[in-house]
Protein backbone atom coordinates (compact mmCIF):
# COMPACT_ATOMS: atom_id res chain seq x y z
CA UNK A 1 0.00 0.00 0.00
CA UNK A 2 1.54 3.32 -0.99
CA UNK A 3 0.59 6.40 0.71
CA UNK A 4 1.02 9.98 0.05
CA UNK A 5 1.25 12.88 2.63
CA UNK A 6 2.34 16.68 2.76
CA UNK A 7 4.65 18.29 5.13
CA UNK A 8 4.31 22.54 5.49
CA UNK A 9 6.96 24.21 6.96
CA UNK A 10 6.51 27.73 8.43
CA UNK A 11 8.91 30.40 10.44
CA UNK A 12 7.64 33.20 12.51
CA UNK A 13 9.21 36.79 12.53
CA UNK A 14 10.05 35.90 16.54
CA UNK A 15 11.85 32.99 18.67
CA UNK A 16 9.55 31.29 20.41
CA UNK A 17 10.06 30.40 23.99
CA UNK A 18 9.43 26.68 23.55
CA UNK A 19 9.14 26.13 28.18
CA UNK A 20 5.97 28.40 28.11
CA UNK A 21 4.64 26.93 24.62
CA UNK A 22 4.93 23.78 26.01
CA UNK A 23 2.51 24.87 29.04
CA UNK A 24 0.10 27.03 27.49
CA UNK A 25 -0.39 25.10 24.20
CA UNK A 26 -3.25 22.51 25.69
CA UNK A 27 -1.62 19.30 22.86
CA UNK A 28 -1.61 16.45 25.40
CA UNK A 29 0.97 14.22 23.23
CA UNK A 30 4.74 15.54 23.63
CA UNK A 31 6.67 12.53 22.18
CA UNK A 32 10.03 14.08 21.74
CA UNK A 33 11.53 17.17 23.08
CA UNK A 34 15.12 19.03 23.50
CA UNK A 35 15.95 22.82 24.72
CA UNK A 36 15.81 23.77 21.24
CA UNK A 37 12.49 21.46 19.83
CA UNK A 38 9.29 20.09 20.68
CA UNK A 39 7.54 17.43 18.80
CA UNK A 40 3.73 16.38 19.31
CA UNK A 41 1.73 13.30 18.08
CA UNK A 42 -1.56 15.05 17.22
CA UNK A 43 -3.10 12.29 15.53
CA UNK A 44 -1.89 8.90 14.02
CA UNK A 45 0.88 9.41 11.95
CA UNK A 46 0.10 13.00 11.69
CA UNK A 47 3.19 15.32 13.53
CA UNK A 48 3.56 18.98 14.61
CA UNK A 49 7.30 20.14 14.84
CA UNK A 50 8.28 23.26 16.75
CA UNK A 51 11.97 24.85 16.92
CA UNK A 52 12.71 27.19 19.19
CA UNK A 53 13.90 29.93 16.44
CA UNK A 54 10.28 30.04 14.89
CA UNK A 55 10.14 26.70 12.57
CA UNK A 56 6.91 25.27 12.80
CA UNK A 57 5.94 22.19 10.54
CA UNK A 58 2.99 20.16 9.87
CA UNK A 59 3.70 16.20 8.81
CA UNK A 60 0.25 15.04 7.79
CA UNK A 61 -2.10 17.65 8.77
CA UNK A 62 -5.07 18.95 6.95
CA UNK A 63 -4.94 22.26 6.01
CA UNK A 64 -7.33 23.13 8.04
CA UNK A 65 -6.10 22.12 11.39
CA UNK A 66 -2.51 23.98 10.03
CA UNK A 67 -4.29 26.96 10.03
CA UNK A 68 -5.98 26.69 13.33
CA UNK A 69 -2.47 25.39 14.88
CA UNK A 70 -0.31 28.61 13.12
CA UNK A 71 -2.83 30.90 14.39
CA UNK A 72 -2.85 29.50 18.29
CA UNK A 73 1.20 29.23 18.44
CA UNK A 74 1.33 32.75 16.86
CA UNK A 75 -1.24 33.83 20.06
CA UNK A 76 0.37 32.01 22.50
CA UNK A 77 3.85 32.88 21.18
CA UNK A 78 3.43 36.71 20.64
CA UNK A 79 4.30 36.68 17.01
CA UNK A 80 2.96 36.34 13.53
CA UNK A 81 4.25 33.74 10.42
CA UNK A 82 6.25 35.16 7.25
CA UNK A 83 4.36 34.60 4.21
CA UNK A 84 6.68 31.92 2.57
CA UNK A 85 6.84 28.44 3.32
CA UNK A 86 8.10 25.17 2.62
CA UNK A 87 6.37 22.03 1.39
CA UNK A 88 7.29 18.55 0.20
CA UNK A 89 5.48 15.52 -0.64
CA UNK A 90 6.52 12.08 1.02
CA UNK A 91 5.13 8.95 -0.03
CA UNK A 92 5.45 6.01 1.90
CA UNK A 93 6.09 2.88 -0.07
CA UNK A 94 7.79 -0.92 1.38
CA UNK A 95 8.33 -1.12 -2.70
CA UNK A 96 10.85 1.61 -3.45
CA UNK A 97 13.76 2.54 -2.38
CA UNK A 98 14.66 5.90 -0.26
CA UNK A 99 14.88 8.45 -2.96
CA UNK A 100 14.02 12.63 -3.28
CA UNK A 101 13.04 13.71 -6.34
CA UNK A 102 11.26 17.40 -7.29
CA UNK A 103 9.42 17.88 -4.26
CA UNK A 104 9.35 14.77 -3.37
CA UNK A 105 10.54 11.97 -0.71
CA UNK A 106 10.09 8.50 -0.66
CA UNK A 107 10.34 6.38 2.40
CA UNK A 108 9.69 3.18 3.09
CA UNK A 109 7.54 3.56 6.44
CA UNK A 110 6.45 5.79 8.93
CA UNK A 111 8.67 6.45 12.19
CA UNK A 112 9.22 8.86 14.74
CA UNK A 113 13.02 9.21 13.23
CA UNK A 114 11.84 10.16 9.46
CA UNK A 115 9.24 12.26 10.98
CA UNK A 116 11.70 13.98 13.04
CA UNK A 117 14.56 13.79 10.53
CA UNK A 118 12.13 15.32 7.56
CA UNK A 119 10.73 18.09 9.94
CA UNK A 120 14.35 19.17 11.08
CA UNK A 121 15.20 19.90 7.48
CA UNK A 122 12.20 21.73 6.33
CA UNK A 123 12.58 23.59 9.48
CA UNK A 124 15.94 24.57 8.56
CA UNK A 125 14.97 25.34 5.03
CA UNK A 126 11.86 27.78 5.64
CA UNK A 127 14.41 29.17 8.02
CA UNK A 128 16.93 30.20 5.41
CA UNK A 129 14.30 31.61 3.38
CA UNK A 130 13.49 34.40 5.95
CA UNK A 131 17.32 34.69 6.80
CA UNK A 132 17.44 35.14 3.29
CA UNK A 133 14.98 37.68 2.86
CA UNK A 134 16.85 39.64 5.65
CA UNK A 135 19.96 39.52 4.47
CA UNK A 136 18.63 40.77 1.12
CA UNK A 137 17.14 43.54 2.54
CA UNK A 138 20.77 44.79 4.47
CA UNK A 139 22.11 44.20 0.65
CA UNK A 140 19.51 46.36 -1.01
CA UNK A 141 20.12 48.99 1.53
CA UNK A 142 23.93 48.73 1.29
CA UNK A 143 23.88 49.29 -2.33
CA UNK A 144 22.03 52.58 -1.85
CA UNK A 145 25.24 53.93 -0.31
CA UNK A 146 27.71 52.51 -2.73
CA UNK A 147 25.55 54.03 -5.31
CA UNK A 148 26.20 57.45 -3.82
CA UNK A 149 29.46 56.82 -2.91
CA UNK A 150 30.29 56.54 -6.57
CA UNK A 151 27.89 59.29 -7.73
CA UNK A 152 28.81 61.54 -5.05
CA UNK A 153 31.74 60.79 -3.38
CA UNK A 154 30.73 60.45 -0.28
CA UNK A 155 28.24 59.03 2.05
CA UNK A 156 25.41 60.56 3.59
CA UNK A 157 25.23 57.94 6.26
CA UNK A 158 25.11 59.12 9.83
CA UNK A 159 27.30 57.35 12.49
CA UNK A 160 23.77 55.89 14.17
CA UNK A 161 22.65 54.93 11.73
CA UNK A 162 25.88 53.29 10.35
CA UNK A 163 26.12 51.28 13.75
CA UNK A 164 22.67 49.95 13.50
CA UNK A 165 23.57 48.59 10.15
CA UNK A 166 26.91 46.56 11.54
CA UNK A 167 24.35 45.71 14.47
CA UNK A 168 21.85 43.94 12.22
CA UNK A 169 24.45 42.27 9.92
CA UNK A 170 26.24 40.52 13.54
CA UNK A 171 23.12 40.16 14.94
CA UNK A 172 21.75 37.84 11.37
CA UNK A 173 24.99 35.83 11.59
CA UNK A 174 24.73 35.28 14.62
CA UNK A 175 21.01 33.64 14.24
CA UNK A 176 22.37 31.55 11.61
CA UNK A 177 25.38 30.59 13.98
CA UNK A 178 23.12 29.61 16.39
CA UNK A 179 19.98 28.21 15.27
CA UNK A 180 21.56 26.60 11.95
CA UNK A 181 23.21 23.07 12.23
CA UNK A 182 23.59 22.32 8.40
CA UNK A 183 27.02 21.05 8.15
CA UNK A 184 26.52 18.50 11.14
CA UNK A 185 24.96 15.49 11.05
CA UNK A 186 22.03 15.10 13.71
CA UNK A 187 22.82 12.82 16.39
CA UNK A 188 19.31 10.65 15.34
CA UNK A 189 21.02 10.19 12.20
CA UNK A 190 24.49 8.51 13.39
CA UNK A 191 23.10 5.20 14.10
CA UNK A 192 20.58 4.44 11.31
CA UNK A 193 21.82 4.34 7.40
CA UNK A 194 18.14 4.65 6.24
CA UNK A 195 17.14 8.01 8.52
CA UNK A 196 21.23 9.26 7.35
CA UNK A 197 20.11 8.90 3.92
CA UNK A 198 16.83 10.69 4.11
CA UNK A 199 19.15 13.77 6.05
CA UNK A 200 21.66 13.87 3.26
CA UNK A 201 18.91 13.70 0.33
CA UNK A 202 16.99 16.59 1.89
CA UNK A 203 19.94 18.30 2.35
CA UNK A 204 20.98 18.36 -1.33
CA UNK A 205 17.66 18.58 -2.56
CA UNK A 206 16.30 21.54 -0.29
CA UNK A 207 19.99 23.44 -0.81
CA UNK A 208 20.43 23.84 2.03
CA UNK A 209 23.69 23.86 2.07
CA UNK A 210 24.14 26.15 -0.64
CA UNK A 211 21.74 28.79 0.52
CA UNK A 212 23.19 28.84 3.61
CA UNK A 213 27.05 29.44 2.16
CA UNK A 214 24.87 32.25 -0.19
CA UNK A 215 23.87 33.98 2.87
CA UNK A 216 26.95 33.61 4.76
CA UNK A 217 28.76 35.38 1.86
CA UNK A 218 26.14 38.45 1.03
CA UNK A 219 26.77 39.10 4.88
CA UNK A 220 30.41 38.99 4.40
CA UNK A 221 29.76 41.32 1.35
CA UNK A 222 27.49 43.93 3.53
CA UNK A 223 30.39 43.81 6.40
CA UNK A 224 32.93 44.43 4.36
CA UNK A 225 30.85 47.31 2.93
CA UNK A 226 29.90 48.72 6.22
CA UNK A 227 33.74 48.31 7.36
CA UNK A 228 34.56 50.93 4.31
CA UNK A 229 31.78 53.26 5.15
CA UNK A 230 33.11 53.27 8.77
CA UNK A 231 36.20 54.29 8.26
CA UNK A 232 35.05 56.72 5.74
CA UNK A 233 32.64 58.01 8.64
CA UNK A 234 35.72 58.29 10.75
CA UNK A 235 37.88 60.35 8.45
CA UNK A 236 34.91 62.73 8.18
CA UNK A 237 34.69 63.12 11.82
CA UNK A 238 38.68 63.66 12.37
CA UNK A 239 38.41 66.39 9.31
CA UNK A 240 36.11 68.06 11.57
CA UNK A 241 37.76 68.29 14.38
CA UNK A 242 40.90 69.26 12.59
CA UNK A 243 38.60 72.20 11.18
CA UNK A 244 37.56 72.88 14.36
CA UNK A 245 40.67 73.45 16.28
CA UNK A 246 41.91 75.04 13.18
CA UNK A 247 39.00 77.48 13.57
CA UNK A 248 40.01 77.75 17.27
CA UNK A 249 43.57 78.16 17.01
CA UNK A 250 42.53 81.18 14.15
CA UNK A 251 40.69 82.84 17.03
CA UNK A 252 42.91 82.81 19.66
CA UNK A 253 45.87 84.31 17.02
CA UNK A 254 42.81 86.82 15.87
CA UNK A 255 42.14 87.29 19.80
CA UNK A 256 46.13 87.86 20.74
CA UNK A 257 46.53 90.45 17.49
CA UNK A 258 43.60 92.49 18.59
CA UNK A 259 45.18 92.95 22.39
CA UNK A 260 48.27 93.46 21.13
CA UNK A 261 46.95 96.35 18.72
CA UNK A 262 44.94 97.56 21.53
Amino acid sequence: MIEVITVRAFVTDSKIDLKKLQSTLKINRLIRKEHSFLLFEINHDAYLYIKNYGGIVYFNLKPEQVKNLNDKICQLSNTTTRDFEEKITVKVSSEDSINASFDELIIPKITLDFVHIICLNLSQSVALFHYQSLSDRLLNDTKKYTTELELKGRVSLKRKKLMKFVGAALNLKNKIAEHLYVFDTPNLAWDDQNINKVDQLLNEHLEIRYRYNAIKEQLNIVKENLDHFKDINLHQHSSKLEWIIIILILFEVIHLLIEELL
